[in-house]
Order: structure tokens, then sequence, then C-alpha cells
């Protein structure tokens, strides 16, 4: 009686295991999107954990030593020095010659022969000399000149290699460097107008790396 008390079906339903997706979903895996999108959140959007700043490109990094301000003042130098040199060539002797014995002066340089004696006698002025000349393959005008014109256009190229182009703007500046130790007695005879020939260098060269930011700039 009491077997026939049951339900009918009730064993039948105890035997047919487990309802549809009950054992089935548990072995399925995940849930779409789960271990996935755990994955995808922890990847940060500015790179790999821990991760410095992004490097400099080396281009861009020679590019700044190129038009650096250290080599620009060496540069603007030069140019004063050339300014000032070109000025007075014809009347005292070219960069890096020496007034003939017994040569006529204008009156403004009458000192200008033994300024340059007493600069002589200074190591430092000496070795300036020599190694210009040893640059510049006796050549010191044309070096300076060369220094210069090389500085300028580097600046003003923006499309030139950079590694050719940091070359000539350090090699300039180091030229300029020792060009304008040892035209010391060139810039005195300049006087008062030393600072304009100095402002002109300057802006000759502020001017030159100026030019081509404001041609990239839109509109």
């Amino acid at each position: 009686m009491a077997q026939q008390a049951a339900e009918p079906g009730g064993a039948a339903r105890a035997d047919t295991g487990p309802e549809p997706g009950g054992a089935a979903r548990a072995d399925t895996g995940p849930e779409p999107g789960g271990a996935a999108a755990a994955v995808k959140s922890t990847a940060p959007s500015g790179g790999a954990p821990g991760a410095g700043p992004p490097e400099i490109p080396g281009g861009v990094r020679l590019r700044a030593w190129t038009v650096g301000w250290s080599s620009g003042l060496a540069q603007a130098l030069g140019a004063a020095v050339l300014l000032v040199t070109e000025c007075v060539r014809q009347d005292v002797a070219p960069f890096g010659a020496r007034v003939p014995n017994g040569a006529r002066l204008p009156d403004y340089a009458a000192d200008f022969p033994r300024l340059v004696d007493a600069l002589d006698a200074q190591w430092w002025f000496r070795a300036a000399e020599a190694a210009r000349d040893a640059f510049s393959f006796g050549e010191p005008r044309a070096a300076l000149w060369a220094a210069v014109c090389a500085a300028l256009v580097v600046r003003l190229n923006v499309e030139g290699p950079p590694r050719t182009q940091c070359f000539l703007s350090l090699a300039g500046a180091c030229y300029c460097l020792v060009a304008g130790l040892s035209a010391l007695p060139y810039l005195a005879l300049a006087g008062a107008a030393l600072p304009f020939a100095l402002l002109v260098g300057g802006l000759a060269v502020v001017l030159a790396t100026a030019v081509p930011r404001v041609r990239r700039r839109p509109g």
C-alpha cells in the first residue's frame, strides 16, 4: 500500500539525474566575458605595469643637442667675431693673420700690435691660437665662415640627417669658442660696438632656430 501511495513517477524522477541546466551548466566553464574581461581590465591603457615614461627617439635627442642653448651661445659668439673681424679686416689684418711690421694703422687700431704682443705672453692665448690653427688647417678665417654658416643652416633645416647636423653644430660651436679666445684683440677694437655685434650674433642664431618652429604651426 505504501508503494502504491507513492506518487506515480516519483522514483523515476529521482533516477533521471539532475535537472536540465544544473550540473551541465557548472561544467561548461566560466561565463562568457568572465576571465577574459578580468584580463582586459588589468591591462593599463598606458603600457606595461611599472613601466616608465616612453623613451625619447634618438633623432629628437640629437636635434635637441643640435639647436641647444649651449651650442647656440658659442655660435652667437662666433657670429659676433666674424662680424667684427670682417669689419676691421681692411684696416688691420684678416682674422688669424699678423699685422706687418711698420704697417700704418688707423687711430682706433693704433694699440692693436701692443695688445697682441701682450696676449702672446699668456700661455692660454697661445694655446687658443694653436688650437684654432690646428682645427682650421691654417685657414682660420675660412673655418670661421664655415662654422657660422653651418650653424645657421642646421638650425634652419629640420629635415637633414640628425647625426650629421649634430656633428656640424657641435664641432662648429667648439671652433667658435676657440676662435673667440684667439680673437680678443679684434674684439677689443670693437669698443662700444661690441655689445651690438654680440646682439646681432645672438639674434641670428635665435631667428634661425625659431623660423622652422613657426613654419610648422598649423594654419
